[in-house]
Formats: C-alpha cells, structure tokens, sequence
C-alpha cells in the first residue's frame, strides 16, 4: 500500500466559481476537512477559512441559487464553514475519480496557494489505483507529485489531528531550532516569522504537543491491549 502526496492547480484557477467570491471578500481557503458527493449529486464540503465572520457571510449574500446550505463555525483556533451546494460540471469531474478506485484521501486537504487554489492532496491505497487517480486528474487539472512512500497509518494519524494553524506553528518552531538540544530559538523568535505574539506561540505549540503525545500514546496502547 502505498502512500502519495501531490499539489494539484486547476487551470481556471479555482474548483468551483464560489472560491472567487471568498477571494474578493478578504477571506483565505487555508484546508478542505471533508468533502463528498451525496446520492442526490450535492457536494458537502468542510472548509477552514481565515478571515472576518461577516466577510464569510457576504460571500454568500447575494442570490446563489447552487448553494443548499451553508453554516459557519467560529472558535477561538478557526473558522469553519460546511456548504452543501450543487456542483458545476467541473467540480464533479474533479471528484469522480476518488469514487471509481480504492483511494483513500488523508484529510484535511491543505491550500498551499489559496490565491490559484493550488491544493496539497494526500491519498493511500494501491499502487495502481493511485496511478489511475492521477492520470484522470492531470486530465482535468495540474497536478505534481511531490513524494511517494510506503503507508504508514500511525504517523499519518498523529499528523492530521492537528489544525492547519498549528500544523504551520509547529514546522515554523521546528525550522527555527526550537526543538534542537540546546534550543536555539524562542516564542518571540518563532512569532516573529508568523507575525503574531509570542503567547499565541507558545499557546498554540501547547495545544499541538499535547495533540500528539496523546495520540501517541493512545496508539502505543492500543498496541499493547492487541499483542
């Protein structure tokens, strides 16, 4: 079983013509959660968003009648937004594939360039299934792939429990020398490259190590109570 990560582009620039609404309202598509096809053909789909609330809400002010259903969730770490809409033409291409082969997508979908909707996509599965998955891609979208290896579920788990934000915290401390021995870089340090305070720094690094060290052990544990 083999393990996939590539960036894929649409060559319009965005999977679907909503994305242009978000754009010109300030509001930046930072992951995609969840996403799926429903029997009656609407997409449901898990967004993580950065901007203003109301900036979110504006994006769908006025009449859209493809739009279901929208919700918004604001916490402290992030803003989600579930839509449930009927898809255009291409959007639905663009899925089909992950339905037709035994590909499983490694959630949460990452937008590395939110400006081009240049998405970082993860997929595990068989060898040629994989394959198959990204040759119908490529023929709707640019897609690169970026690394291939063999799956490895534990590391994956422990990766994805965490947000987009404190995925970008934790690679920014890393990249820094905060968890070199000795140290070699500070709260203050590591927000100085993203912008913000030093408390949210250290808060959010918190947040993220105690993420995984409980995942960590919950998986060492489970381990045991099988063997």
């Amino acid at each position: 079983m083999k393990r996939m990560t590539y960036i894929v582009t649409p060559r319009e620039e965005y999977f679907d013509p909503t994305e242009l609404r978000f754009r010109a309202n300030g509001v930046t598509l930072e992951a995609i959660h969840k996403v799926d096809i429903l029997t009656d053909g609407t997409i449901t789909v898990f967004l993580e968003v950065t901007g203003e609330v109301p900036a979110v809400r504006r994006s769908f002010d006025e009449d859209l009648p493809r739009l279901v259903d929208c919700e918004i969730l604001d916490t402290d770490q992030t803003t989600m937004v579930q839509l449930r809409y009927h898809p255009t033409e291409f959007n639905r291409a663009i899925l089909e594939p992950h339905r037709s082969y035994g590909v499983l997508v490694q959630y949460p979908m990452v937008f590395v360039d939110p400006a081009q909707s240049s998405l970082r996509v993860t997929v595990a599965g068989p060898s040629e299934d994989i394959q198959q998955l990204v040759a119908e891609t490529r023929d709707l979208a640019d897609l690169t792939v970026e690394t291939v290896t063999e799956y490895d579920h534990t590391a994956s788990r422990q990766v994805h429990e965490l947000t987009t934000r404190q995925r970008e915290v934790l690679l920014t401390a890393y990249e820094c020398g905060y968890y070199e021995v000795p140290r070699e870089a500070t709260y203050a340090d590591i927000a100085a490259e993203l912008d913000c305070s030093a408390s949210s720094v250290g808060q959010t690094l918190r947040r993220s190590e105690s993420r995984l060290v409980t995942v960590t052990v919950s998986n060492q544990t489970g381990a045991r109570t099988e063997t």
